[in-house]
């Protein structure tokens, strides 16, 4: 009799779990959705991410043209993106006074140098 209730009590248990289990593993078509998105973000680390104009931009900017010795001002930056290596790749367009324009990457490694890996004249 003992055994007919353990065995009982434990098939009633698998039961329960099978069905508790079950129940959370049904997803709406959104939740789906969901994952499927986050998986596609995780497989993006690494990638190019857009960016704001924002100081450090201007800063690389500024650095970009002593460097190369480029005299005309910046009128406007554009299409600023990121991307995070063993450091940071800052990529962006240079709208000049004068009327070209250029398109640079600048990467700045952990200890915060500097240094031109790209720099093409796109516009005269």
């Amino acid at each position: 009799m003992i055994k007919k209730v353990f065995v009982l009590s434990f098939l009633a248990s698998i039961a329960i779990t099978f069905v508790q289990c079950n129940e959370t593993t049904k997803k709406t078509a959104i939740e789906e959705k969901v994952v499927v998105m986050e998986q596609k973000q995780r497989n993006l680390v690494g990638g190019w991410k857009s960016i704001e104009i924002s100081d450090t931009v201007k800063e690389l900017a500024s650095y970009v043209l002593a460097e190369k010795n480029i005299e005309s001002p910046i009128k406007e930056l554009s299409n600023a993106a990121s991307q995070v290596v063993s450091g940071k790749n800052y990529r962006f367009q240079m709208l000049l006074e004068n009327g070209e324009t250029w398109e640079t990457q600048v990467y700045v490694n952990i200890s915060k140098e500097r240094s031109i890996t790209t720099l093409k004249k796109i516009t005269n």
